[in-house]
C-alpha cells in the first residue's frame, strides 16, 4: 500500500520549514519506503 500526505500546519506563521522538518523526519526514521517531492511525501507499507 502507498499512502501519500502532505503537512499544511496552522497557527504558526509563514515559517513552517521547522514543522514540516520534523514531519519528514519521523517518517525517515519510521524504516519504510518513502519519497519526499515539493507537493507530497509517499510512504510505502503492508496494510496492517
Amino acid at each position: 500500500m502507498i499512502v501519500a500526505f502532505s503537512v499544511s500546519p496552522l497557527g504558526v506563521g509563514e515559517d513552517v520549514g521547522e514543522y514540516v522538518a520534523d514531519a519528514v523526519r519521523v517518517v525517515r526514521e519510521s524504516g519504510l519506503p518513502n519519497r519526499t517531492d515539493a507537493m507530497f511525501t509517499s510512504v510505502e507499507g503492508e496494510r496492517a
